[in-house]
């Protein structure tokens, strides 16, 4: 029995567009396919000079009358063409959303006021569009923006943005300005702003004449929809990219960006420092998420879930927001035709309820042409445009995500679930391996396997999914799978002593392999090392190398718990320390100390709260110290049958065993004051 990747709608009644978009030669032709697309942009030495000079008190006051004071919030940002690119692949033109494993998605009015500022609540962008002579240019811009730009800075009805900036950058002096020089700077600015970053064209170097009439008075230039305009943009460059033979695309892609860094933060970097008006304005960092590969970007959108995408990211922080990106509250679920001149593009929040936290219900080619006055030809659209207000989606508030019953499958069998070719034979490909589509395959063959009883359909499939999945001899291999409990109890690990290694620098490299009572400068070694205990012992602590003669002298019985050994202990130290010129009078007192069963020295200084061993090491009950142990950590044993062999790592050595290396090299001794804290200082007087 055989199985196909069907790259195409299984009900072509929504998505009929069919092999006319970009996806379906993505799925046929995936190496044709492997280059992003072109973004045009024009405004880097806009936003460089933006931040060497800021905009004045004056003239931002002018700006923010006129309501695009949100987008000087911004800065400028690289745009991840691949990113957009697989937006592009995702986009439908038919129901302008974005189709992803789960449903749909897609930027609402909503967005562009939070993100941008801009007003959306006011009146359409749009009037006549009649052909000027460059003479009318020349003599509109002296008008309007307060300088004549050249012959041959004028291009039909267009002037180079490069003249416009040129005027932005020249010296310019707010304290020494008249009130009409900060007016024509202040428009300057804006219709840079508008025509370069806002509703940029194809070309995106020249810029419209035609707004400079929503320039004249600037109090009034709030008073125009500015974000629906936007949004109407935005969606007609992105249906335009989605066509097969496209190869790039201009608009408002950075407000995209920013958009796609908002709802899915597996995409998004990690902000510096948090702001209301500018969110993404500070420093980014990347270091935990993939950028510029396509390839990556197409595999996480193939496998995303509906709990990864973030449906609600404004709830949180709406009342703190700026009036300015709360203006247009009122209209954010209006069902309504989105207007920019020539451009009518439909506005569907009821497509994607999970973004106003409501429940989801499954529920025109226009060419441009000069000398027409849209008012009056989209007259139809302009009515639904002024009733935007009675025109809102409602539905069922929620608290959670959630969907109708009937709403996943009948989304699964209208939308276009692979991009990528999940049966292309592997090779030897380089850069990210694209699985997306493999896994997404193999979920549905496993939904398919579940539902049917047919023997031979779960076979068939089975084998067909893992073909396909390049490891079909699967079939013929033991499963990990098992109804038996699994045991995920951690065992205990090795314990590093001192700090971790860093790299580059010298440090202490010791482990300790087995439990030990010893300093941080020793591992236990194992027979034949040529270590030898007593003079590592002795070496390492300062006192006499011939230890094991003064334990024999002793005549100390060792691992003998009968034996008294509590003045002979004292005798002992007693002489080791006066032979190195050390006062025992200050270090031990025999009448507050007393020795443990188990021979370790006390601390009789400090205090016996919170601090104890393992039982074995457990002082008398019926002393004065009963409780207390110094940690394991600092402990010494003394007893010669408890001691094993130990190696000595030289410091400031790797952690490779180069005993050959060091068998011979003489321990450094420790201060055992500082080190182990056995003993306390004597008492200043």
């Amino acid at each position: 029995m055989n199985f196909e990747c069907h790259p195409s709608p299984l009900n072509a009644s929504v998505l009929f567009l069919d092999k006319n978009h970009r996806v379906f030669e993505v799925f046929k032709n995936p190496t044709e396919y492997s280059n992003t697309i072109n973004i045009r942009r024009s405004d880097r030495a806009f936003w460089q000079h933006m931040k060497e000079n800021p905009v004045g008190g004056r003239v931002e006051g002018l700006i923010h009358a006129a309501g695009f004071s949100g987008i000087l919030q911004i800065r400028y940002r690289y745009v991840d063409h691949a990113l957009i690119t697989a937006l592009v692949e995702r986009w439908r033109p038919e129901t302008h959303t974005f189709h992803l494993p789960f449903g749909e998605t897609t930027m609402t009015l909503q967005d562009v006021n939070v993100l941008w500022g801009l007003p959306i609540d006011g009146l359409p962008i749009s009037g006549a569009d009649t052909g000027m002579s460059m003479y009318t240019v020349r003599d509109k811009c002296q008008q309007v923006l307060g300088f004549t730009p050249e012959e041959a800075d004028v291009r039909g009805k267009r002037v180079k943005s490069s003249r416009v900036l040129q005027q932005i950058t020249s010296n310019f002096s707010e304290n020494e300005a008249s009130d009409q020089d900060c007016i024509f700077r202040a428009r300057q600015i804006i219709f840079y702003l508008i025509g370069c970053i806002v509703l940029p064209d194809n070309a995106n170097h020249l810029i419209d004449v035609k707004f400079l009439e929503f320039l004249v008075d600037l109090p009034a230039c709030s008073g125009y929809s500015w974000g629906s305009a936007v949004l109407a943009h935005l969606y007609r460059n992105l249906c335009n990219a989605a066509a097969p033979n496209a190869i790039a695309i201009t608009g408002p892609v950075a407000l995209l960006q920013v958009w796609v860094w908002e709802r899915f933060r597996c995409f998004a970097p990690a902000i510096a420092r948090f702001q209301y008006n500018a969110p993404w304005k500070g420093s980014l960092t990347c270091t935990d998420i993939s950028t510029h590969c396509l390839k990556t970007y197409r595999s996480q959108l193939q496998f995303m879930t509906e709990a990864t995408f973030n449906w609600r990211p404004y709830d949180d922080i709406v009342a703190r927001l700026p009036d300015i990106c709360r203006s247009g509250m009122g209209i954010w679920r209006s069902c309504c035709p989105l207007l920019y001149y020539s451009v009518v593009e439909h506005h569907y929040p009821q497509r994607v309820m999970r973004q106003f936290g409501m429940f989801q219900l499954h529920s025109m080619n226009r060419r441009r042409k000069t000398g027409w006055n849209w008012l009056s030809r989209h007259a139809a659209y302009v009515c639904q445009w002024e009733a935007r207000h009675q025109n809102l989606v409602t539905g069922e508030l929620i608290t959670s995500v959630s969907v109708a019953n009937d709403y996943m499958p009948w989304y699964m069998e209208h939308t276009v679930l692979y991009v990528s070719n999940p049966q292309l034979p592997a090779g030897p490909t380089s850069g990210f391996q694209d699985e997306g589509a493999r896994a997404q395959m193999m979920s549905k063959t496993m939904g398919l396997i579940h539902r049917s009883e047919d023997v031979d359909v779960i076979h068939g499939a089975a084998y067909r999914a893992l073909k396909m999945s390049n490891v079909p001899q699967y079939t013929q291999y033991s499963t990990h799978l098992t109804q038996e409990p699994v045991d995920l109890v951690s065992y205990p690990r090795t314990q590093m002593l001192g700090r971790p290694r860093r790299r580059g620098r010298g440090g202490r490299n010791v482990q300790e392999a087995v439990t030990s009572n010893w300093g941080t400068n020793f591992e236990t070694g194992g027979s034949g090392s040529g270590v030898n205990e007593n003079e590592n012992f002795a070496g390492n602590f300062g006192w006499s190398h011939n230890v094991g003669t003064m334990f024999a002298d002793a005549n100390i019985a060792p691992n003998n718990d009968d034996t008294d050994m509590g003045g002979s202990w004292q005798s002992l130290l007693a002489t080791a320390c006066i032979s190195e010129g050390f006062d025992v009078g200050d270090l031990l007192d025999p009448q507050q100390n007393d020795m443990g069963n188990n021979n370790q020295f006390v601390d009789p200084n400090i205090s016996q709260a919170g601090f104890f061993s393992p039982s074995s090491h457990m002082m008398d009950p019926n002393t004065s110290l009963a409780g207390f142990v110094t940690p394991e950590s600092q402990m010494i044993t003394f007893m010669p049958e408890t001691q094993t062999n130990y190696q000595y790592w030289a410091p400031n050595q790797s952690n490779e065993d180069h005993r050959n290396r060091y068998e011979n090299v003489e321990p450094n001794p420790l201060d055992w004051r500082l080190d182990l804290n056995l003993f306390p200082p004597p008492n200043d007087p």
